[in-house]
């Protein structure tokens, strides 16, 4: 891994965060991308410690002319492009389906969806450039079931994977792989606002998890590094990681 590159998105808190630096700590050089300037400033200073190159650019994965940018400028930073970790995404508030927006669809579909097919777009060719690599993108527990009052939560994150199924036929024989992680809920920001930050609705979301607990960042992080170090012979697939729930 050493020496190889990485870009995140949504990397500069939560499961972006802890795969940045589970990365850097494995020798790799990491680009950041997030929305937060501030936030990303205060990620970089993290992973600093781990004496690899760390660059940041802020602004939305569904804005086409940063994306194209920022991932260019990563590649000449680096002299290469290896991974990418397709993870910025957007929560639905639980909203009863005759109260939705178009405002509403709009923001879910267009950050959960337009933002990882047109990352990988740009990723692609830098990868292939680069003598192949691997992609993962963010689903999530949300990508294999139906609940209701958030339907365009759980529709974006079944589009992740039929992205993730799609892109992954079509360079397969290329050497690059893509594959994507499911978690069930996991102690992040966009969970703390999903729950309103009620304590009540933490512990019925626990209650749902067979194991009696929510994922831990870490261990979405260390599931995308075996994903993209050890799994040399899978592609297309999603790895669900969530307690039990979607056993139970």
């Amino acid at each position: 891994m050493k020496d190889k590159s990485i870009i995140i998105t949504g990397g500069n808190s939560g499961i972006g965060l802890a795969t940045a630096e589970l990365f850097a700590s494995n020798g790799v050089n990491v680009a950041i991308i997030g929305r937060r300037s501030e936030q990303n400033s205060i990620a970089l200073e993290k992973l600093k410690k781990h004496k690899v190159k760390v660059i940041s650019f802020a602004g939305s994965v569904t804005d086409e002319s940063f994306i194209q940018r920022s991932m260019k400028e990563a590649f000449e930073e680096f002299g290469g492009l290896h991974f990418a970790f397709n993870n910025a995404g957007v929560e639905q508030v639980p909203t009863p389906l005759e109260k939705q927006t178009v405002e509403d669809y709009r923001q879910v579909i267009d950050v959960n969806v337009m933002g990882v097919w047109m990352s990988m777009r740009e990723e692609i060719p830098l990868i292939k450039k680069s003598g192949g690599g691997s992609i993962i993108n963010t689903s999530s527990v949300a990508g294999h079931i139906g609940m209701s009052h958030v339907p365009l939560y759980i529709a974006a994150k079944h589009a992740v994977l039929g992205l993730t199924k799609s892109i992954a036929l079509e360079y397969a024989k290329e050497g690059i792989r893509i594959n994507a992680v499911s978690p069930g809920a996991v102690e992040t920001e966009l969970y703390s606002r999903f729950t309103g930050n009620k304590e009540e609705m933490k512990e019925m979301i626990k209650s749902m998890h067979p194991m009696g607990r929510t994922g831990k960042v870490e261990e979405v992080a260390s599931a995308v590094l075996y994903l993209c170090k050890d799994a040399t012979w899978t592609t297309g697939q999603s790895l669900i990681m969530d307690g039990g729930f979607t056993s139970a």
